[in-house]
């Protein structure tokens, strides 16, 4: 997704509507397709975008292996800083911006690429462990079966790991 920074600076201080999908390469084989919808304006040098976007996903539960269908939303607002030329921004070997100062982005140039910056809140917005649902039973340990289908018959004993020797000595005895 880019930005005309002219057509946003003929009127600073506008908000405008964008909307688009964007599809990332997150470096997973997956291409996810994002529905962003935006509002970005020029002030002074820089440029605003606040809004949000929602990607539709299939996942595997991370208890019960199961295959489902789950959807990620997020919201944001962002300020890039607008450099005249390539020459100020570049900071870097070979010429390579600094991508970020602070807390602000930088560009510089007629467009604001915001494919990289979509790429990275999609990627840090990605739950540690997926759940088909908050109370998934998950798998048994002992014999697998899926206990949110069934229950199994498999004795399961919390023994402190710290006291496991002494109880194989107990079980001897």
């Amino acid at each position: 997704m880019k930005l005309y920074i002219p057509d946003l600076q003929k009127n600073e201080g506008k908000f405008y509507s964008y909307q688009d999908t964007v599809s990332l390469e997150t470096g997973t084989g997956d291409r996810p397709l994002l529905k962003v919808n935006l509002r970005a304006a020029a002030i002074h040098t820089r440029v605003v975008i606040k809004g949000q976007w929602k990607a539709d996903l299939q996942g595997e539960c991370s208890r019960c292996l199961q295959k489902f269908s789950y959807s990620l939303q997020e919201d944001f607002y962002e300020e890039f800083d607008h450099l005249s030329n390539q020459a100020t921004a570049a900071k870097g070997a070979a010429g390579q911006p600094d991508l970020e100062t602070g807390e602000r982005f930088v560009f510089w140039g007629d467009f604001l690429d915001l494919n990289e910056y979509f790429r990275q809140s999609f990627l840090m917005s990605q739950p540690l462990k997926i759940l088909c649902r908050e109370d998934c039973q998950g798998l048994c340990p002992v014999c697998g079966v899926d206990r949110n289908k069934e229950q199994c018959s498999c004795r399961q004993e919390k023994i402190d790991p710290r006291w496991a020797a002494l109880q194989k000595i107990k079980d001897k005895l």
